[in-house]
């Protein structure tokens, strides 16, 4: 394995679990309002397409990687409609 490929790899992985610790915030304190709208939606979709992306390569990698983020998408925007 090459080092641009242990790159890719880190970076995917980095990510994947970018957004768990806000996730893990929004549970905690029960509010989103610092928490756009817009950035939610785009993220959802970021990841969808993404995911769609890596189907049809096929790259299960593309496809593993964005996983994690449309699942933290989703919960967000749950808890951005319910503290709204």
């Amino acid at each position: 394995m090459d080092y641009l490929t242990i790159f890719g790899i880190l970076g995917g992985i980095l990510t994947s679990i970018r957004l768990i610790p806000q996730v893990l915030k929004t549970i905690k304190i029960k509010e989103t309002r610092d928490l756009s709208w817009w950035f939610l939606l785009i993220l959802f979709f970021q990841a969808i397409l993404l995911i769609l992306y890596g189907l049809t390569k096929p790259d299960n990698f593309i496809t593993y990687m964005n996983v994690i983020p449309l699942i933290c998408s989703i919960i967000l925007l749950g808890y951005k409609f319910k503290y709204r």
